[in-house]
Formats: C-alpha cells, sequence, structure tokens
C-alpha cells in the first residue's frame, strides 16, 4: 500500500539538487559507497538523495535496461524499459538525474509503460 503513495513525490528535492543546465539522467559505473550503503537489494525502485546535488534511481532487474526522461508540463517522467537478456542473475542498475531548474512537482516512474512506485519512498542520506 506504501507502493501507491510514493508516486507522489515533490520535485523540490530534486531540483535542489540539479544545477546543470540540462535535464538529464546517467548510468553510473561506481556508485559512492554513502549511497550503495543505503541501497536496499529487496527493493525493486528505489530514490535516494544526498546533498543539494545528488539524486540517484535504483532499479533491480533480471532484464537489460534503458532509461529516457521526459517532460510533460510540471511533470517529469522517468521512463524505464526492460529486454529480455536470457538471464536470471538480478542486476543492479544506478542512475543519477542532472537537471535545470524548473517547476517540476511531480516525479513519475513508467516501467515498460506502467506506473512504478518507489519502493519505501525517498532514502535521504
Amino acid at each position: 500500500m506504501k507502493r501507491l503513495f510514493t508516486l507522489m513525490l515533490v520535485a523540490g528535492i530534486l531540483l535542489a539538487a540539479c544545477n546543470s543546465s540540462q535535464l538529464s539522467i546517467s548510468e553510473l559505473e561506481s556508485v559512492p559507497s554513502k549511497v550503495q550503503d543505503v541501497i536496499n537489494s529487496d527493493s525493486t525502485l528505489q530514490m535516494i538523495t544526498s546533498g543539494e546535488k545528488n539524486t540517484y534511481i535504483v532499479f533491480h532487474s533480471t532484464e537489460e535496461v534503458s532509461v529516457e526522461l521526459e517532460v510533460t508540463e510540471n511533470i517529469l517522467n522517468i521512463k524505464i524499459n526492460t529486454t529480455n537478456r536470457g538471464n536470471t542473475e538480478l542486476k543492479q542498475y544506478v542512475y543519477q538525474l542532472h537537471g535545470e531548474d524548473s517547476e517540476h512537482d511531480t516525479i513519475n516512474v513508467l516501467v515498460n509503460g506502467e506506473n512504478a512506485p518507489f519502493d519505501g519512498g525517498m532514502t535521504i542520506l
């Protein structure tokens, strides 16, 4: 039931964390240890913020993952698409959001076109 409420996140935290000139998301090759320490391997989707400039999206999947951003009015949509890679090993994908100061008040995550809530809400370091 908690999952249904976590979709309503205030983007103010995200916007405070972003100072670059263009909204983007990038997969991290090396995850900072303080972030890795709070990642819950039992969660499928997790949001972690650290300080004012760092917002991370963590997604666990057995499939290959690609991510893109889309902005619709005041909503930031994070689109996660998965494709079968023929493996049953769970893999951790960690992405960092970079963005511009704008008026997003909602973050919406879509996995293969379906709304997906953050497990356990947002973690703040």
